[in-house]
């Protein structure tokens, strides 16, 4: 059997799956874009994973380097990764009983809040989870901030003084020592 040309795309949803492993997503998370939730749980990022096919694919795609597409795909996942700690709210899986919440972890890891729950503290003789850090969301919204240009300077154009017209450009004459001449008269010899 004749090896596969791996610059030749895949049928669909490997190619999608191989594409988004070469950008570096995890398998799960790479199946569950190019597939869906139920194609995770009936164990297609391990089959694809173990296809001599898709990690061809996945090392061809690797090699082109940063193409413009890449680079955007990678852009796009920073930012959906920043916007879910920066907007995500824990409290969405949350009910407050006898004033203490009570999380249902079942639904964060579902959900893709699930990624912004960052440790987990248990109590050592319960067991029992008792605190959990989230990733930091004003630090997520300034990387946001800093990402999409919003911290830069509206104006880069030199203006005069009101701001309504370019600047008038002046020339600086450069004066070279050995042209400056002495001074007549009472000079010192």
């Amino acid at each position: 059997m004749a090896k596969r040309d791996p610059s030749l795309a895949l049928p669909e949803p490997r190619e999608t799956y191989a594409f988004e492993r070469s950008c570096g997503l995890t398998p799960t998370e790479a199946c569950r874009r190019a597939a869906g939730e139920k194609a995770v749980n009936n164990g297609a990022p391990t089959k694809w994973e173990r296809s001599p096919r898709v990690q061809a694919r996945i090392r061809y795609l690797r090699t082109l380097g940063q193409t413009d597409e890449m680079l955007a795909a990678k852009r796009e996942r920073i930012a959906e990764r920043l916007e879910l700690a920066a907007f995500g709210n824990i409290f969405d899986f949350c009910t407050i009983a006898a004033k203490q919440p009570e999380i249902d972890w079942s639904k964060v890891k579902s959900s893709p809040y699930g990624v912004i729950v960052a440790g987990f503290k248990f109590d050592r003789e319960t067991g029992l989870l008792t605190d959990f850090d989230r990733d930091n969301a004003l630090q997520a919204l300034a990387q946001l901030r800093d990402m999409h240009g919003f911290k830069s300077v509206n104006k880069t154009a030199l203006t005069d003084p009101t701001g309504q017209q370019a600047a008038q450009p002046f020339v600086v004459k450069i004066v070279q020592f050995s042209d400056v001449q002495p001074p007549r008269g009472n000079a010192p010899a």
